[in-house]
């Protein structure tokens, strides 16, 4: 069972899923590319603390340490489209 818009798909579901994708690949690609680009080391550039669970420190640019740290951004955007969804649950109906 599959929910899909009985007409058109409207302009805020792909806009609103590409958001949650592109926040989850910038997070995946920040976090997986850290070492190479983040510093070891306190310093005016990398005031921001970022622990990791292997014991390692990194310290980032405040406003990417801001960025990392946003975990609402996708809850947001989630939450967003379920109540979208929600209330326009008349334009869906279900596919075999």
């Amino acid at each position: 069972m599959s929910l899909r818009f009985k007409r058109k798909t409207p302009l805020w579901f792909p806009l609103i899923a590409g958001l949650l994708v592109a926040d989850a690949a910038v997070h995946i690609v920040l976090l997986s590319t850290i070492s190479s680009w983040a510093s070891l080391v306190r310093d005016a550039a990398h005031p921001r603390l970022l622990p990791f669970r292997d014991g390692v420190v990194y310290f980032v640019a405040p406003e990417v340490g801001w960025y990392l740290g946003a975990w609402w951004i996708a809850v947001g955007l989630f939450l967003l489209l379920a109540v979208l969804l929600i209330v326009n649950r008349d334009q869906l109906e279900r596919s075999a």
